[in-house]
C-alpha cells in the first residue's frame, strides 16, 4: 500500500478517538480511488476498528492498545499512546473480525422467517447485496458456493466465508447471515464445508436417487400408508401400492445419505446451529407433490429437521433468465408444496431463483414466511454488466473468452442457449454492449462460462480475473448500486419487502 495511504489512515484513526461511530454511514474519500467504510467503524474494548481500500488493496485497521489489538494481524504504522495497526485483507484479518465481532461469523438462520440466498463468484458483492435486502423481512445467507462454482472459480469455501465476513463487516450488517455449502453430493463434501464454516448445508441428492444396487427394504411405516389420502391447496393426493413402491424405488437410497449428514451436522455445530436442505431440483421430471409429501413424512419419522426441502418444479428454470413454461401449472403445483412445508414446518426451497421475476408473485404468495430462495450467477452478471460500461476492451475480450470456453462449460450447465444464439451479437457499438445483459442467449452465455473467464489471460498481462477485480474496485459504487436495485427487484416481487 502506497506510504500516502497509510499516513492518512493515521491521521483517520486519530480523528475518529474524539468522536463516536455511527455518524457516518458512507464511505469516504482517501485519495485518488482509496477510501474509508464509515459504515464499518466499530469500537472494542477502547480500540477502533474500520476498513479501507487502496486501489484494488483491501485492509483492516485498528486504532489503540489492549487484547483486543493484539487479536488483529497486520503491521504497525504509528507508535505511541494510540498505536495504529494495518492488515491487509486475508484469511487471518477475517478470523480476527470474527472473534472481536461474532456478528461477522455465519450462523444457523432463523425458522420463522422466509430466507434468500446469494452467490458470489468474486468476493466483492454483499455490499451490494445487503444494500438491497437489509431492509426486508428475509433472513440472508451471504457465502453461498457450490461444489462445482468452487471447482470453476477455483476458491476455497474458506475464502468464500472470509468474503462475505469482510463484506459484512463493511457494511456494517449485524443481523446474522448463514453460509450455504450448495448442492454437496457426498459425506466427504460434507464434512470439508462444514470444516470450512458452512452453517447450512444443502444435500443434492441425485447420486442416489433411483439408486437400485443401495435400495433399503422398504420400512413398515411407510407400507402402512398405503391407502391413506390427504387433501392439500384443494387437491387430494393419495397413496396407492403402485405410488409408494415408485417413490421408495426413486428415494429409499437416499435416506442413508441424508441420515448421515445430519449426524454430521449435528456433530460439528450442535443440535440448531445449522440448516439442513435437502434438494432434488437437479432431476429430469418434475417432483410429484405425492412423493414430496412422502419423503417429508419419512424424514420426519426418522427425526430429521430440515430446514428446507427444493423440489423439481414443472417448467424451466434456467439460470440466468425468467420462468419458462405454464405459469397456471406452475401456481397449482407451487400451492400444493407450499402447503405440504408449511404443514411439516420447514421451508420452500426455490434453485435457480434469479431472476425468475414473472413468478415470484406466486412463490411469495402461497410460500409466505415458509420460503427459501437461492440465487447465484446473478451477482456475476451485474458484475459484468459494469464492465460492458466502463472498459468495452475487457468485455470484449471476456466475450471472446466464453466463446472459447462455452462448449466445455455447457457440459455442468442445462441452458437452451446455443452458441449459434449469440454469435455477432457482440458486434456492436461501444455504447450498446451493457445492453447485452439484457438479452437471454447473452446472458445465459456469459452465466456459465466464469470459470473459463476467470482462468484465462488478459490482454495487457495477469488474468481476465485480476483485470475483473481491478475494474469493479475502481467501479464500486456502481457495481454496488446495480445490485442494490437488482436484489431490490428480487425482493419486491418475492412480497419480501418490509412494511
Amino acid at each position: 500500500m502506497r506510504s500516502e495511504f497509510i499516513h492518512r489512515l493515521v491521521s483517520l484513526a486519530a480523528e475518529l478517538a474524539d468522536s463516536v461511530p455511527g455518524g457516518k454511514t458512507s464511505s469516504e474519500e482517501l485519495g485518488p480511488n482509496a477510501r474509508w467504510y464509515a459504515s464499518s467503524w466499530q469500537r472494542a474494548g477502547g480500540i477502533d476498528v474500520f476498513l479501507a481500500r487502496d486501489g484494488v488493496e483491501r485492509c483492516l485497521v485498528v486504532a489503540g492498545a489492549g487484547p483486543e489489538a493484539a487479536r488483529v494481524p497486520g503491521e504497525v504504522v504509528a507508535t505511541g499512546e494510540r498505536p495504529v495497526k494495518v492488515a491487509a485483507y486475508s484469511s487471518e484479518a477475517c478470523a480476527a473480525l470474527r472473534a472481536l465481532f461474532p456478528w461477522t461469523a455465519p450462523r444457523a438462520l432463523p425458522k420463522h422467517r422466509p430466507s434468500f440466498g446469494c452467490g458470489d463468484r468474486l468476493g466483492v458483492a454483499t455490499p451490494g447485496q445487503l444494500r438491497g435486502l437489509r431492509h426486508t423481512r428475509a433472513a440472508l445467507v451471504l457465502a453461498q458456493q457450490s461444489v462445482r462454482e468452487l471447482t470453476l472459480t477455483g476458491r476455497s469455501y474458506a475464502e468464500v466465508v472470509d468474503a462475505a465476513t469482510w463484506g459484512v463487516f463493511q457494511e456494517g450488517y449485524q443481523e446474522g447471515f448463514g453460509a450455504d455449502g450448495d448442492h454437496l453430493k457426498t459425506a466427504d463434501e460434507v464434512r470439508a464445508l462444514l470444516d470450512a464454516g458452512a452453517t447450512f448445508i444443502t444435500l443434492d441428492l441425485s447420486l442416489c436417487l433411483g439408486c437400485a444396487s443401495s435400495l433399503p427394504e422398504m420400512p413398515d411405516a411407510v407400507r402402512r400408508l398405503e391407502g391413506n389420502s390427504w387433501e392439500l391447496a384443494g387437491e387430494r393426493l393419495e397413496a396407492n401400492p403402485d405410488d409408494l413402491r415408485g417413490f421408495w424405488r426413486v428415494y429409499g437410497p437416499t435416506f442413508a445419505f441424508i441420515e448421515e449428514a445430519d449426524v454430521l451436522c449435528r456433530q460439528a455445530r450442535g443440535v440448531g446451529g445449522y440448516d439442513l436442505e435437502v434438494s432434488v431440483d437437479e432431476t429430469a421430471h418434475a417432483t410429484r407433490p405425492l412423493d414430496h409429501l412422502l419423503l417429508a413424512t419419512e424424514l420426519a419419522r426418522r427425526g430429521i429437521a430440515v430446514t428446507s426441502i427444493a423440489p423439481r418444479f414443472p417448467g424451466e428454470f434456467q439460470k440466468g433468465i425468467d420462468y419458462i413454461g405454464d405459469r397456471e401449472r406452475l401456481e397449482r403445483e407451487v400451492a400444493i408444496h407450499a402447503e405440504i412445508a408449511h404443514r411439516f414446518g420447514y421451508k420452500l426451497g426455490v434453485h435457480s431463483g434469479s431472476d425468475k421475476f414473472a413468478v415470484f408473485p406466486l412463490f411469495g404468495r402461497h410460500g409466505g414466511d415458509r420460503l427459501h430462495v437461492k440465487t447465484a450467477g446473478t451477482s456475476w452478471l451485474e458484475a459484468l454488466r459494469v464492465v460492458a460500461a466502463t472498459d468495452p476492451a475487457l468485455f470484449r475480450a471476456i466475450w471472446t473468452q466464453a466463446t472459447e470456453g462455452f462448449p466445455r462449460a455447457r457440459e455442468y450447465y442445462h441452458i437452451g442457449t446455443s452458441l449459434a444464439d449469440v454469435t455477432g451479437k457482440a458486434d456492436v457499438p461501444d455504447s450498446e454492449l451493457p445492453h447485452l445483459l439484457n438479452d437471454d442467449a447473452c446472458r445465459q452465455f456469459l452465466h456459465i462460462t466464469y470459470g473459463e473467464i476467470l482462468k484465462a489471460p488478459a490482454p495487457g498481462g495477469g488474468t481476465l480475473s485480476d483485470a475483473l477485480q481491478e475494474n469493479l474496485a475502481q467501479n464500486e459504487a456502481r457495481y454496488a448500486h446495480g445490485l442494490e436495485a437488482h436484489f431490490r427487484r428480487h425482493a419486491d416481487g418475492l412480497g419480501l419487502t418490509s412494511s
